[in-house]
């Protein structure tokens, strides 16, 4: 720091002793006395600093503090007081001086400091417009943070909002190297590389920038997160003189934001990743594995029988099931790795750079053997065992997408074989999942190719052996493939949410066509069986596009038979369960699919909701051997006509079987010996003869 010539005013009584030792100091040249608080003549020559004495010899000049202050313009002015009398340079300071000292307690350093302070910033405001200065006097009292800088990035004013933002204390002033600490940590909390991108040196350097987001960040305080407005100082010729930041605290704001996305990212039952995050993640581990030449594998992981969980101890024991899970997985996947929730109780995995194939294997069984090991869940012991689809890179697919979608394919594989076990994904799979692709791509322009068709199953009376109504079944006419049964794209039409514009449609041709057969054949008890996705229950346009069948058709509601799948699942959700209220308040029937099968209670069908199931083919494909199937036909026919339920058998194959059914009592059967599914045409020329008198059973196999 450099020496200068001191103008001091005022009587001196307070500060004579203080003035004796500045003299010996190198920071004062020249010191010049003054007692009428007026500038020499020479001041221009000999003054570039004024000490000024505050206090009530000021009063004597009849001027206030304010105005001789600006008199003494443009030099610099530092008010000198005691520590006793501190707030006499503080409102000094509030006057316009430049900074203050208390002449009884200050030491030489901190005094050099803020003498060159001063000058600086004396200096820096000569220079600036009277726009500038107006500029700044006004930034100078808002409630905005405000820091200015000259070109060499000596800090030359903090206004009091942004001492009060940062926490600087009011005397405090900033050394030459707090340029290169202020906001050097950026949003995402690294600091920054390079030093022309902190604030106040793209400031000096004359950018003007707006809303950069960096962290203030010192030991004594937590992490201030400011959004900092910038740009350069400039004298009356242009010439770049310095620089100012403006800037305001958004903590509170960021952290609401980083907790909103957080939630779009993290699934909110386990705290994993989500499906969108974990495919963001695996594309990155992909581009690494890519420039590294790693092995990188995707594991697949679905609980084996987690419904029965549900069902039998509830969703929130099931949820406490899902979070285990999630743990276990974190706790068990290396550092580097990382895992998401899928959906459901489906979980992923990603392992990078594991050394031979192999090792994925050795890391898919050590998983098998975690998330097997038993469960406490309050007072239960739960098990699942979980079913590992493994797919690698690059072999299995090049993409985030179908890296997922082979371990899925994958894990299928391992759950048909029993679950508890892991499957790599093979070439076999690998051509299975191309042309799963092809047929979803296919499905998406199914309906306006007009691709769908629909066959149609007889059902008889065993009382009569007539033809009472007919089951709708949904054919796909692939262009390359043929005809597709359901089998081999219903899966795809849920999984990629196409079933609800499927299932319109086949609602609606259904029942034109069944409109039509009644009209025709003047058969107005005919009736039709439509299948329904579970998926389709959960939306409310599903009763919309119902009563509008009826509406245009004019059908009686009671032609309609609705089968549902899951009679359980449907008892233990209420969206659910308030569709088919809404249903059965339109007159249609709703039948119970696949019944003795799947694990129905008591409460699923004896809930007013049901009139008739249907007794899988399962049951009635050995029913002529099996002892316990025929037992167990028997008790479920016995249980129906106990609550006035209707049964209907399909998969009726044999004479015997047909024969079976009916000392059993049951109410309606279908199968390839009544009749295999056929074309709308075919189906006019049955009902013809039904009215000649022909029955199906008479006429053969079609």
């Amino acid at each position: 720091m450099s020496g200068h010539s001191i103008l001091y005013l005022g009587s001196g009584e307070f500060a004579s002793e203080y003035l004796g030792e500045l003299q010996t100091l190198p920071c004062c040249t020249y010191l010049t006395r003054s007692s009428d608080f007026k500038l020499p003549d020479d001041a221009s020559y000999i003054v570039d600093l004024v000490l000024l004495e505050v206090g009530p010899i000021i009063a004597r000049t009849g001027r206030s503090l304010s105005e001789l202050i600006n008199e003494l313009a443009p030099y610099p002015v530092v008010a000198l007081a005691r520590k006793d009398r501190e707030h006499r340079g503080i409102a000094a300071v509030r006057a316009g001086a430049q900074a203050y000292i208390c002449v009884d307690k200050i030491t030489v350093e901190a005094q050099e400091t803020i003498f060159d302070h001063a000058v600086k910033r004396g200096r820096l405001q000569s220079r600036l417009s009277n726009t500038d200065t107006t500029v700044l006097s006004i930034l100078r009292n808002i409630n905005d943070g405000v820091i200015v800088v000259d070109d060499a990035g000596h800090v030359l004013d903090i206004n009091p909002a942004a001492r009060t933002l940062l926490g600087i204390n009011p005397r405090m002033q900033p050394d030459p190297t707090w340029e290169q600490t202020f906001c050097c940590v950026d949003e995402f909390g690294d600091s920054y590389r390079n030093s022309a991108d902190l604030p106040l040196m793209r400031a000096r350097a004359g950018e003007k920038f707006s809303n950069q987001i960096a962290i203030y960040r010192t030991p004594e305080q937590p992490d201030i997160v400011l959004s900092i407005n910038g740009q350069g100082l400039y004298d009356g010729n242009r010439e770049l003189i310095g620089g100012v930041i403006t800037f305001r605290d958004v903590t509170e704001s960021t952290r609401r934001t980083s907790e909103l996305e957080k939630r779009a990212q993290f699934d909110e039952l386990t705290g994993l990743a989500n499906r969108s995050l974990f495919a963001e993640q695996l594309t990155r581990a992909i581009g690494r594995s890519q420039r590294k030449s790693a092995p990188l594998a995707t594991l697949f992981i679905d609980l084996d029988r987690f419904k029965s969980v549900n069902d039998t101890l509830g969703h929130d024991t099931g949820d406490a099931l899902l979070r285990q899970v999630a743990e276990r997985l974190q706790s068990n996947v290396r550092v580097g790795d990382f895992c998401g929730r899928w959906g459901g109780d489906e979980f992923v995995v990603c392992l990078e750079d594991f050394g031979p194939a192999g090792n994925a294997a050795a890391a898919a069984q050590k998983l098998l053997l975690v998330l097997s090991e038993k469960y406490a869940i309050g007072n239960s012991e739960v098990y699942a065992t979980p079913s590992i689809g493994i797919s690698m890179y690059p072999e299995a697919g090049d993409t985030a997408e179908r890296l997922i979608k082979a371990a899925d394919v994958a894990m299928f594989e391992a759950k048909k074989r029993g679950g508890g076990r892991f499957q790599y994904y093979s070439t076999s799979l690998n051509a299975k999942l191309a042309q799963s692709e092809e047929l979803e791509g296919g499905l998406r322009h199914a309906l306006v190719r007009d691709e769908f068709v629909l066959h149609y199953q007889p059902r008889i009376d065993l009382t009569s052996n007539r033809l009472i109504g007919l089951e709708a079944l949904l054919r796909w006419q692939h262009p390359r493939f043929g005809l597709l049964p359901p089998a081999r794209f219903l899966p795809i039409l849920e999984s990629s949410g196409l079933i609800h514009s499927a299932g319109e449609w086949v609602i609606t041709t259904a029942c034109r066509q069944l409109a039509a057969w009644q009209h025709r054949f003047e058969l107005p008890d005919l009736s039709i069986a439509i299948n329904l996705s579970p998926q389709q229950l959960v939306h409310k346009r599903l009763v919309d596009v119902i009563a509008k069948a009826l509406s245009d058709t004019g059908l009686d509601p009671g032609c309609i038979e609705l089968e549902i799948c899951d009679g359980d699942r449907v008892q233990k959700r209420s969206a659910e369960k308030e569709i088919l209220r809404q249903l059965r308040k339109l007159g249609v029937r709703l039948s119970l699919d696949h019944f003795g099968t799947r694990d129905v209670s008591f409460e699923s069908i004896d809930n007013g909701f049901i009139d008739s199931f249907v007794l899988d083919q399962a049951l009635i494909a050995d029913v002529e051997e099996n002892n316990s199937h025929q037992r167990i036909v028997r008790a479920a026919i016995a249980m129906a006509q106990g609550l006035d339920i209707e049964v209907t058998a399909e998969g009726v194959e044999t004479v015997r079987q047909l024969e079976f059914l009916k000392s059993c009592n049951c109410n309606l059967a279908q199968g390839f010996l009544i009749s295999r599914p056929m074309q709308a045409e075919k189906v006019s020329a049955i009902l013809r003869s039904e009215i000649a008198g022909t029955s199906l059973l008479s006429r053969g196999m079609p």
